[in-house]
């Protein structure tokens, strides 16, 4: 498994493409396994965007700060772009932050063309997730979601 800060390269993208339903179930049963397997929640907001030259848009979010989301992105979003500075993530593909404090984004994964799904434990870092041995067993349930993606890519 990657460790904190390495990309995880997933291949086998095919013609077909996931549509918003299902990439969102996707998402919240590995959630759900994950916290299963951790025995506590791993990430307590969860958020898919699209980036491009029509702008940002929020595709879906579940966590503690709905209102303040939009607000906060461009300074949340900041540990990520420093660890993705120079690199390009194909779609499966993710990369975590080992120190983003608070609010700041743990981690990314290429979801689809244009669609990033960001994760985060608003009050502890990846570092301190990582600590538990569970993690181990959690990460497994968060590679299968990426591979789903790289199988069948989430299209908007």
């Amino acid at each position: 498994m990657p460790a904190a800060g390495q990309a995880g390269r997933r291949s086998g993208v095919s013609d077909g493409g996931m549509d918003t339903t299902t990439a969102v179930t996707l998402l919240q049963r590995c959630r759900d396994r994950m916290r299963a397997l951790y025995g506590d929640v791993v990430f307590d907001e969860w958020a898919a965007v699209t980036l491009g030259s029509g702008g940002d848009m929020l595709r879906h979010y579940e966590g503690p700060r709905l209102e303040t989301f939009r607000k906060r992105f461009t300074t949340d979003v900041k540990p990520l772009q420093a660890e993705l500075e120079g690199r390009k993530l194909a779609v499966g593909e993710f990369s975590f932050v080992p120190d983003a404090p608070g609010t700041a984004y743990d981690v990314c994964v290429h979801a689809g063309p244009r669609i990033y799904v960001l994760g985060n434990h608003t009050q502890r870092t990846m570092t301190e997730i990582r600590k538990d041995p569970r993690w181990l067993d959690a990460q497994r349930a968060f590679v299968e979601m990426t591979e789903a993606f790289a199988a069948d890519p989430w299209l908007v």
